[in-house]
């Protein structure tokens, strides 16, 4: 008979993912559906609801979602019951997964977590849904195995998926080529774009600057890029490892720029509503990836009302030194060093087919 996996991914990066693992699955003799975007689709897998569309960034802003999302989860516990998978593994997407694991896992699904909540930065009471629906967590980050251990859950540190995916880096100082990368989600582009572009025009004409997109983002969020820019999308990574230096949303843009060794500033900015949130449940010191792994500031943050071009215009020349430049890139290279462990789509397989090897 037949193996059948179920898979969810509810934003861009993470149905990414989810299409790299699908087509591991599906290579080895699985059929595999579920909710994704565009990539789970091209990995050959059913895809019964593309909800990436919808993703959003922020507690507010989510909200405003809540009632196209209710009845996905109707919908997709009908397709549950009826063709009952042998497994179902959910990526990331907190907000929607965590009432999806509870109807997988009242239908005797096996549940699998994949990039796991960050629960050990912000709102750990979380923990105890993970504990309850879910039969194991497969996290990303090394440090992240102890603690979802020391609660009670299963965990298997898979490594990064990140680092089977972006070449490997090939920094280059003397680039004059600075990327603009004010995120995936239309929210984030809307906050952060505007003051990215006004950053860059504060340093001046000897740089040439190109602004990052999603293949599935629309043209039209980026119109207000100066004329000269390029706007490039760049899926296999061969013109950002081209930079001399990043203006970065958080988030993953910040490990990718990470991973090829490019010193970079980062910016955040939400609503002010979200904002004031954030503050009270966010537990780490710092919001930037390549930082929390490092455990110090490798690269400058600025947060909110902190972002004032100027400010960061003044930091980054600064850091556009050359010898301060290559020591940048190599604290960031040594931290793609700690994530890759080999392939991490068939880790996963192997556990969940049985080959039980990652542990």
């Amino acid at each position: 008979m037949t193996q059948t996996l179920f898979i969810s991914a509810g934003d861009f990066s993470g149905d990414i993912l989810a299409g790299r693992l699908a087509e591991t699955f599906i290579k080895n003799g699985w059929e595999v559906f579920g909710l994704g975007g565009e990539k789970l689709r091209e990995s050959g897998a059913e895809l019964t609801e593309e909800i990436t569309r919808r993703s959003t960034i922020g507690f507010l802003e989510a909200a405003k979602n809540i009632f196209y999302f209710r009845k996905v989860l109707s919908k997709t516990r009908r397709k549950i019951k009826k063709r009952k998978p042998q497994a179902a593994v959910v990526i990331d997407f907190w907000g929607f997964h965590s009432f999806l694991i509870k109807i997988l896992k009242t239908e005797n699904i096996p549940v699998y977590y994949y990039v796991s909540p960050q629960v050990w930065a912000s709102r750990e009471g979380r923990v105890k849904k993970i504990r309850k629906f879910t039969d194991r967590v497969f996290v990303i980050f090394p440090f992240e195995k102890k603690f979802y251990e020391a609660r009670g859950i299963e965990a298997t540190y898979t490594g990064h998926p990140l680092a089977g995916i972006i070449p490997l880096p090939d920094y280059n100082p003397d680039s004059n080529l600075i990327g603009i990368l004010p995120g995936s989600r239309r929210q984030e582009i809307k906050h952060l774009l505007p003051l990215m572009i006004e950053t860059a025009r504060g340093l001046g004409g000897k740089h040439k600057f190109v602004c990052f997109k999603p293949e599935w983002a629309e043209r039209k969020l980026y119109g207000k890029i100066p004329q000269e820019w390029k706007l490039a999308e760049d899926e296999n990574y061969e013109l950002r490892k081209r930079l001399k230096f990043a203006i970065s949303c958080s988030g993953t843009a910040t490990l990718e720029n990470a991973m090829l060794g490019i010193p970079m500033a980062i910016l955040y900015k939400t609503s002010p509503g979200t904002f004031e949130i954030a503050k009270r449940i966010v537990k780490t010191k710092f919001i930037g990836m390549p930082n929390i792994l490092a455990g110090y500031e490798v690269v400058p943050e600025f947060i909110q009302k902190e972002i004032v071009p100027e400010k960061i215009t003044s930091t980054i020349e600064e850091m556009l030194d050359r010898e301060k430049l290559l020591e940048k890139s190599a604290e960031l290279i040594k931290i793609r060093t700690t994530l890759d462990t080999g392939n991490v789509e068939r880790k996963i397989f192997d556990f969940i087919s049985g080959n039980r090897t990652g542990k």
